[in-house]
């Protein structure tokens, strides 16, 4: 029953990182005036999903915990997977989100029209490159461990 419950969660934050980055944010750059609303559109969204992620993330290690089949052969591998996955989302959160959020602050509107050379713009653009790795991550982890926990699930 706990991997079932498991395999839903991972689901759900799968979906919500896949509908954020495949349609929320290229929609908001898409119909919005300006850049910088979009880009404000997205920020905020993606704030949620990173609260979400930690909740479900932990919600999961607990699950885990809980079902304490240590000897099992994939335990160790999700247990692993899932910190990496909580670490991943509280890096983009509390570190990459937070500067990246200064730097809109800082700069506004202003920031899209900055050459690409510049600084600013240089450290904006590889933060979100790395926001953008942070949640591939994710997405990627959780689509392995479902796979894996439907693949065990049948075995047992």
């Amino acid at each position: 029953m706990l991997t079932r419950i498991r395999i839903a969660l991972l689901g759900l934050w799968a979906g919500a990182m896949a509908f954020f980055s495949f349609f929320v944010a290229p929609a908001a750059f898409a119909v919005l005036p300006s850049t910088h609303l979009a880009g404000q559109v997205v920020s905020r969204t993606l704030g949620g999903l990173e609260i979400f992620g930690m909740i479900v993330g932990v919600t999961l290690l607990v699950l885990l915990l809980i079902e304490r089949s240590p000897r099992r052969r994939t335990f160790a591998f999700e247990f692993i997977v899932i910190v990496l996955m909580i670490a991943a989302t509280a890096l983009s959160r509390f570190v990459v989100s937070a500067r990246l959020h200064e730097i809109r602050l800082n700069f506004g509107e202003a920031l899209g029209q900055l050459p690409v050379t510049d600084p600013a713009r240089v450290s904006f653009d590889l933060l979100h490159r790395i926001s953008v790795g942070l949640t591939g991550f994710d997405l990627l982890a959780a689509l392995v461990l479902i796979t894996l926990l439907v693949r065990t699930g049948r075995a047992e």
